[in-house]
């Protein structure tokens, strides 16, 4: 009896175990925040480097400059390639080899399948002319849906009338927004149309944004030739448990509920 109770023991110590890691690792996840950096610039070519990493780097993803390759990394060990394709190397062939080189066109000939020199069947020509004939006519049933400008009005219509849910999330927008902005900016850019009056509207236009004026960004003008040279760097955090929150506030909102509601009934009234 007592060796089935000490089982007993040790199986419920193993799974309390599994349950406080599990517990552990959700909890980092939620509010441990991932970072991010992005560097790159810009002259003859666009060359970029990334990296995302999050608990102190023991799992982060990485780009190299001039490189395709993107890595996952555990520990600072890659583990796998995400995308890209290593460059095969070609063989070098030895001087020595006698091998006559064949032309192009008896090349192409010797690739040509043995298929085309068969002998067709009646049978054969008659049931690829059903399958082609029944393949072009399905190609020709399938129609496509046209874009219904009632439903949008009438989607429209439903956003006008109730205001305050668009303000509502107008307002979490902008504040996602703000929350994902990086928190360190630093950048150089010369930039030139070839004409000073344009030069003179863009840079205009661009003045409008904050993200000019802030401490290590540096824009600078070309009024006499057509250039564009940039080379920035940007960092920034993310926690997850921000976003589990305004899914929650978004989800538990009564107005946006209703709003949802509304524009489904007018999308089944439409239809």
């Amino acid at each position: 009896m007592w060796i089935i109770l000490a089982i007993l023991k040790w199986i419920g110590i193993l799974i309390g175990a599994i349950l406080g890691l599990c517990l552990l690792l959700s909890a980092l996840l939620i509010f441990v925040p991932i970072r991010y950096r992005i560097q790159g610039s810009k002259k003859e070519e666009v060359v970029y480097s990334f990296k995302f990493s999050w608990l102190l780097s023991f799992i982060s993803i990485k780009r190299k400059e001039k490189s395709d390759v993107i890595r996952l990394f555990v520990c600072g060990i890659p583990i796998r390639r995400l995308t890209g394709t290593k460059k095969k190397r070609k063989s070098p062939k030895s001087p020595d080899s006698n091998e006559p080189q064949k032309e192009p066109e008896a090349q192409m000939a010797e690739e040509k399948p043995e298929k085309e020199n068969e002998v067709k069947t009646p049978e054969e020509k008659t049931r690829r002319k059903k399958r082609k004939f029944f393949s072009r006519k399905g190609k020709k049933g399938k129609k496509k849906k046209n874009f219904s400008f009632q439903k949008v009005s009438s989607i429209i219509g439903c956003v006008k009338q109730d205001k305050k849910a668009v303000k509502r999330l107008i307002h979490e927008i902008r504040d996602l927004i703000c929350y994902l902005s990086p928190t360190k900016i630093r950048g150089e850019m010369v930039l030139g149309t070839g004409d000073p009056a344009s030069t003179g509207l863009l840079f205009g236009g661009i003045s409008l944004f904050p993200v000019v004026y802030q401490d290590g960004v540096c824009i600078t003008p070309d009024f006499e030739e057509k250039r564009f040279e940039a080379k920035g760097y940007i960092k920034g955090r993310i926690r997850v448990i921000y976003l589990l929150r305004l899914m929650l506030r978004l989800y538990k909102d009564k107005e946006l509920k209703h709003l949802w509601k509304q524009i489904n009934k007018v999308k089944k009234e439409a239809a």
